[in-house]
């Protein structure tokens, strides 16, 4: 009898923190970062050239990386000069490809996922390996791009580290990534 009303008591308790969190994080007051372009063009090129290499002799390298915000997309574009090699042979081109912001919560990171190829183009590279590159190409740029995050909220100031613990949600808003976060006391 009193481990059931204990359970009751709890599950009340429960319901009560949950309907607490929902309506703390549903009707608090909202702010926000932006990070322009130029910010996030700055972090990226202090991490490139950044290097791929599979079976010891084919090697793809990314430098020059140029970012692209489009406005209402939740896509960032980036383009960037590629170096293929496979074995002795050097094929230089240009790569444009984009992927959706992922945030994690206290690190303060954004990674990009869902990378796709939007635009391929190599001296040299035979056209029927093309498609190849399109298929596969994603996967080979995933991993040149995992444990590289392309921006970190760094929290030196109290808006950061507040941000980098609350974020709700990231998006292009005026040409600019638009980290909203809970505001709290404000």
């Amino acid at each position: 009898m009193i481990a059931k009303r204990v359970a009751i008591g709890l599950a009340i308790v429960g319901v009560l923190a949950a309907a607490a969190w929902w309506a703390v994080t549903s009707f608090m007051p909202q702010g926000f970062i932006d990070i322009d372009q130029a910010q996030i063009q700055q972090r990226l090129d202090a991490r490139f050239p950044q290097k791929t290499c599979a079976m010891g002799m084919a090697c793809i390298s990314l430098s020059s990386p140029l970012v692209t915000l489009t406005e209402g997309s939740p896509r960032i574009g980036l383009s960037a000069d590629v170096m293929v090699n496979l074995g002795h042979r050097e094929m230089p081109g240009k790569l444009a490809f984009s992927g959706v912001l992922r945030y994690v919560r206290y690190q303060g990171d954004f990674f990009l996922d869902d990378v796709q190829i939007d635009n391929f183009s190599l001296s040299g590279f035979p056209p029927e390996f093309v498609q190849v590159v399109q298929v596969r190409g994603p996967a080979v740029l995933r991993r040149a791009l995992e444990g590289h995050p392309v921006y970190t909220l760094k929290g030196d100031s109290a808006r950061e580290a507040l941000a980098k613990l609350a974020v709700r949600d990231v998006k292009v808003v005026d040409g600019k990534v638009r980290v909203t976060f809970l505001r709290f006391g404000g």
